[in-house]
């Protein structure tokens, strides 16, 4: 028996959310703002399909470089 679950809507689109699943140490990541991120990385790629979870990796990334550049102690 396989078990399936849907993704909530995208407000902006109406299309179904795809948000990989995160370990431990994503977790302390804005989810909010990485979504974000991720779909202006859509909008600006044209609205492209099949790039998501490459959007969100990059989204991820930008948003943990810019939290340790915030967070890191000025000498």
């Amino acid at each position: 028996m396989s078990r399936t679950t849907t993704a909530p809507t995208t407000p902006q689109t109406g299309k179904s959310a795809t948000m990989p699943q995160t370990t431990a140490s994503q977790s302390s990541l804005p989810q909010d703002k990485v979504a974000s991120r991720a779909y202006q990385k859509w909008l600006q790629g044209g609205c492209k399909h099949g790039c998501d979870k490459q959007h969100w990796y990059e989204a991820e990334q930008e948003i943990r470089s810019e939290m340790m550049r915030t967070q890191s102690p000025k000498r």
